[in-house]
């Protein structure tokens, strides 16, 4: 891969392992429309300490229980606790003993954690208000201090600098020990909601070896015994500034394939795993509670468009649309709980509004072999043979096998090609490489307005033209317009472009399933995936 685009791998690759960990080990939250209090919706938000802190707040009531562990399945572990070097399945277990600024719930409202306000003075500035009374699990009080040498250590990371990515430094200041002065480069409406992405470490202790094997933040919980790929066990903290953890200790197992998994809900060796959509009914009968979730991303066809491709033209592209039967797909894949999405992104993007759903007849009618036919005929794509590339994953190469079927029925040819996941990203910064791009477009922000205007710049698919410019100006716009009504329509406007000339295709969203012994209570999943286990106790 050309070594000036591996920046861009890699930040893809953070915001695919977002949403994958989202799916795999924790679950997500579902659609939601944005409140006042949302990301990316332009309001000041702010809350006086110990309000609606810690993903549900932490009364402290009631008696520890210390005699029962609570033992939780994760997946995909980086070999290291450090919160600047895990993506994937565990990073949901980082929340045991780190804590971001704030999150949002799976309704789109937002909770604050560290932070307390975050109120703006103008597009670019705003004043960050830090929890006071917290202390990291070393003693050391946490200050305004942590909190911006958190963001540098974020800025200073390739895989992490999304967090942070149009935070200004130069004028970003602390003002005292619980107030920032957050300047911004330029507006960005993702950049809010990006920072619930960051998780707050020790200046004064933090070494990323060290913290491979011993992390030091301000979670309910400590680490006392960590074992590559093996397990991770944590206790509770008596001094959390949330009020004291309702389980005691906690043991994240490494349980990796769907059928170990299975079998250790079956022997009771778990209490918490994310299960397989196509497992939920068995795992219902073994008695475990199941919560089906959107998963906040859904499966896309992205096209090449680069002239003399066979997809060249957009009647090429509407043809192989309206030639998916996306619904079977989904049903294959996710047992019928999965359902085709009405527009590019995910319907569980905190800005979709109704009105983005159906502008283009790739949606509003969808399936149609022989309008697909009539296009395919129209447009020169019959009799040609198209390259569909996947991650070598098994539901992306199931979902290329079924698109190859359907390209069949309209008298078009397709050829699969499987590469491995680290490959993959390099292969489809070229358009030249494929036809036909099996994906999962998202974005840590879960706006529709990051993640249409994101990839669109990262993966640019060979589109170029006066309407290509256009489409840039509307969304590139609208990400960087702070009033959300005037950001609604100009995303509204870019997504009739975008739509009419379809560079990508939306299949079906991505659907999760957590299961949860029948006697566990206080279990509450944020719209990204994260979950605050100070909250989590027995019955």
């Amino acid at each position: 891969m050309n070594t000036a685009k591996r920046p861009l791998a890699l930040l893809l690759a953070l915001v695919l392992a977002l949403s994958l960990f989202a799916g795999c080990s924790s679950g997500t939250g579902d659609s939601g429309s944005g409140t006042s209090a949302s990301p990316g919706t332009g309001a000041s938000t702010s809350a006086e300490p110990g309000s609606s802190s810690g993903g549900g707040e932490s009364s402290g009531s009631g008696e520890m229980n210390t005699t029962r562990t609570l033992n939780i399945a994760a997946t995909q572990d980086s070999g290291t606790l450090d919160p600047l070097g895990v993506t994937g399945g565990f990073v949901s277990v980082l929340y045991a003993f780190y804590e971001p600024l704030y999150d949002t719930r799976a309704d789109g409202s937002r909770i604050w954690v560290l932070g307390t306000a975050l109120d703006r003075v103008s597009d670019l500035e705003y004043t960050l208000k830090i929890r006071e009374g917290v202390t990291f699990s070393n003693g050391n009080p946490m200050t305004a201090d942590d909190v911006l040498y958190s963001m540098e250590l974020c800025a200073a990371n390739p895989q992490f600098s999304l967090n942070v990515k149009v935070v200004d430094f130069e004028k970003t200041k602390v003002i005292d020990d619980y107030t920032i002065d957050l300047w911004y480069t330029e507006y960005n409406a993702s950049q809010e909601p990006g920072l619930a992405s960051l998780l707050i470490v020790d200046k004064e202790s933090y070494d990323a070896e060290k913290s491979s094997q011993e992390p030091i933040g301000t979670g309910p919980y400590t680490v006392t015994d960590y074992v590559v790929n093996s397990h991770l066990s944590v206790t509770a903290r008596e001094d959390y500034w949330n009020g004291t953890p309702k389980i005691k200790n906690i043991n994240f197992k490494v349980i990796n394939e769907p059928a170990q998994i299975i079998n250790a809900l079956e022997t009771g060796d778990v209490d918490m795993a994310g299960v397989s959509v196509a497992d939920v009914d068995y795992v219902k009968k073994l008695g475990y509670d199941v919560e089906i979730r959107n998963g906040g991303y859904n499966y896309s066809a992205f096209y090449s468009m680069l002239p003399g491709n066979p997809l060249a033209s957009k009647e090429a592209r509407w043809a192989v649309s309206m030639a998916i039967d996306r619904q079977s797909i989904a049903d294959i894949i996710f047992s019928g709980q999965s359902t085709v999405t009405d527009y590019p992104g995910s319907h569980a993007m905190i800005d979709l509004e109704d009105r983005y759903l159906n502008l283009h007849e790739t949606y509003s009618t969808g399936y149609n072999p022989e309008r697909a036919k009539e296009l395919a005929d129209q447009s020169g794509l019959t009799g040609q043979t198209v390259r569909i590339i996947t991650n070598g994953s098994s539901d992306p190469n199931t979902i290329a096998e079924m698109i190859q079927a359907n390209l069949l029925d309209i008298g078009v040819n397709a050829q699969i090609v499987n590469y491995d996941q680290a490959t993959y990203f390099g292969v489809l910064m070229d358009a030249s490489n494929f036809e036909i791009a099996v994906f999962t477009p998202s974005a840590p922000s879960m706006l529709a307005v990051d993640v249409l205007s994101m990839y669109l710049t990262f993966i640019p698919l060979g589109w170029e033209g006066p309407e290509r410019d256009h489409y840039g100006e509307l969304s590139m716009g609208a990400i960087g317009t702070y009033d959300a009504k005037e950001r609604g329509e100009l995303l509204f406007q870019a997504l009739e472009v975008f739509e009419d000339f379809d560079p990508w295709f939306g299949l079906f969203e991505y659907v999760s399933s957590f299961a949860q012994s029948s006697d566990l209570t206080g279990v509450e999943y944020m719209i990204a995936g994260s979950l605050y286990y100070n909250n989590i106790a027995f019955k």
